[in-house]
């Protein structure tokens, strides 16, 4: 017979990922990840340049950043322009999935 191991020290794999990008807290449920919604658009901006949509990455921000999607867009905006550049964009995603699914 083996020993278990104990399992209350493992956070369960859907509980909520928390990030700190540009300044903003975020907190992410993992289970939007459960959505074929999610994906597509997801999906839809990995292979933008290969007939995906760019601008998929419109419902996917404000899906996966909820009601801090205004501070999100507050800390991207750049000051001197005043408008949101996408390699702005670009990196904030790549933040963002690095501290919420690290081993995706």
């Amino acid at each position: 017979m083996t020993a278990k191991t104990p399992q209350d020290h493992k956070l369960p794999k859907t509980s909520p990922k928390t990030a700190i990008i540009h300044g903003v807290h975020l907190t992410v449920d993992p289970d939007l990840f459960d959505d074929l919604d999610m994906l597509e658009w997801l999906y839809d901006i990995q292979n933008a340049n290969n007939g995906g949509d760019a601008l998929a990455v419109v419902p996917f921000l404000r899906k996966i950043c909820g009601p801090a999607w205004p501070q999100i867009k507050t800390a991207l905006r750049d000051p001197d322009t005043g408008r949101i550049p996408m390699t702005a964009v670009t990196d904030f995603i790549g933040d963002l999935m690095n501290q919420i699914a690290p081993n995706s």
